[in-house]
């Protein structure tokens, strides 16, 4: 094999092989416009909500429901890296890569257990990014994810969380999953 046909396999591998995060495991769903309001590409650094009292805890105890109960992923992460490039010609985009601190609390992860976020500037998510870069890399998220098709290729409308144990806790009643990194307890009978 000589360079030329070498350095055309080596690319077309690399290309195959960029967006194995998401595509390999990963069914997609509708996206419509009433689940944008849950699935805003952000991030909320409020820990705990219900403190604030009134509208706001009831509008996040919605939030939260809406989210347990339509997401294809919910899991515990740390946010890797956070890049700003361009999207397009006209705007740009950041780029996440949360890693997944534990086993999910709902849904399936990709076998390197980490999921591929962006938002778009002019997108609702956007600017809750963009002002807080360097906090996102500080502590663990929930997850929410929503997996859509964006032409052909499948992508996650998502939110992110601060995970505490009241929020775990009210997802996991919204979800009804149990908690895969409790301890495991066998009761033996003896005669």
């Amino acid at each position: 094999m000589n360079r030329l046909s070498s350095f055309v396999l080596l690319a077309a591998l690399s290309g195959a092989c960029a967006n194995t995060r998401t595509s390999s495991a990963v069914a997609t769903r509708p996206f419509t416009p009433d689940l944008a309001r849950y699935f805003d590409d952000a991030a909320d650094f409020i820990e705990d909500v219900d403190a604030l009292g009134g509208r706001v805890a009831a509008d996040w105890r919605r939030q939260v429901r809406g989210l347990a109960a339509e997401s294809d992923l919910i899991v515990a992460v740390r946010v890797e890296t956070v890049t700003l490039g361009d999207d397009n010609a006209s705007s740009r985009a950041y780029r996440l890569t949360a890693a997944a601190t534990r086993d999910p609390i709902y849904g399936t992860l990709p076998s390197d257990r980490r999921i591929d976020l962006r938002v778009t500037e002019g997108e609702v998510g956007f600017n809750a990014i963009h002002q807080n870069e360097r906090r996102l890399q500080a502590r663990t998220y929930l997850l929410f994810a929503r997996w859509y098709d964006d032409d052909g290729t499948p992508r996650a409308h998502w939110h992110l969380s601060p995970e505490t144990e009241a929020l775990t806790r009210r997802v996991r009643e919204v979800t009804g999953a149990n908690d895969p990194n409790a301890p495991r307890e066998t009761v033996v009978q003896q005669n």
